[in-house]
């Protein structure tokens, strides 16, 4: 990789250097590819949102839903890129500031402050139907950001990132060392959904030179579409 990263943005600017495939996303017959180079983007475009235009700051409880969705994926990274702790949950506690969630499994009921709705269709530039009052579309308002996130406060070292009390400065070493790979690609299956795991083995394997491959379901991941991708299971 030609150099060591020693924290999530390091990892990301090395991740951005790859014109090669970061992360697949499978669907039915839905596939994305997003080179390393694109997934970065996509990765301060979101943190940039989160910042600007929903008002996050460092140390504040963002909320994900478990629900497996590649844009889910990048906001939980523009998330620890911001700063925040994420959490994920169907049913977030009031002190959660956003919750994010895919169209069609709706978390309407949820305390967040605000709700982030994410478009599920690969093309899609904005959800398909009616949103909650005060909800906003991701799809939508990430399309505006710059493409590097300018926030200028660095996330405090010690201070919590995820469920299991992993710190901000210990996110990059534990995801390389759940990675468990040194290259290639590999299927990661969410059997129990999106969540801390499943988020730091992404970050190890992309951040090491693989490619991961990720799935709407279980019965995404066939064997003829784990040939396609040459990818071994993980």
């Amino acid at each position: 990789m030609g150099r060591t990263p020693t924290d999530l943005a390091q990892a990301l600017q090395t991740v951005a250097e790859r014109p090669t495939p970061a992360l697949i996303w499978r669907d039915g017959a839905e596939r994305v590819e997003l080179s390393g180079r694109v997934l970065v983007n996509w990765v301060e475009k979101a943190a940039g949102l989160l910042v600007d235009e929903l008002d996050v700051v460092a140390s504040d409880v963002l909320t994900i839903s478990p629900v497996p969705h590649w844009r889910l994926a990048v906001l939980t990274f523009a998330a620890l890129r911001a700063g925040a702790r994420v959490d994920f949950t169907r049913h977030p506690e009031p002190d959660s500031v956003v919750h994010a969630y895919p169209e069609s499994h709706p978390d309407d009921d949820a305390a967040a402050q605000t709700l982030l709705v994410v478009a599920e269709p690969a093309l899609a530039f904005e959800c398909s139907g009616p949103l909650p009052r005060g909800a906003v579309d991701f799809c939508d308002e990430v399309r505006a950001q710059p493409d590097m996130y300018e926030g200028l406060a660095n996330p405090e070292p010690d201070s919590v990132a995820l469920p299991s009390g992993v710190t901000h400065a210990e996110v990059l070493p534990r995801a390389l060392e759940l990675a468990g790979t040194d290259g290639g690609t590999v299927y990661l299956p969410l059997t129990e959904g999106w969540g801390e795991n499943a988020a730091l083995r992404t970050l190890g394997i992309i951040t090491a030179g693989g490619a991961v491959v990720l799935t709407a379901r279980p019965e995404d991941a066939t064997a003829a579409v784990l040939d396609q991708e040459r990818a071994t299971r993980g």
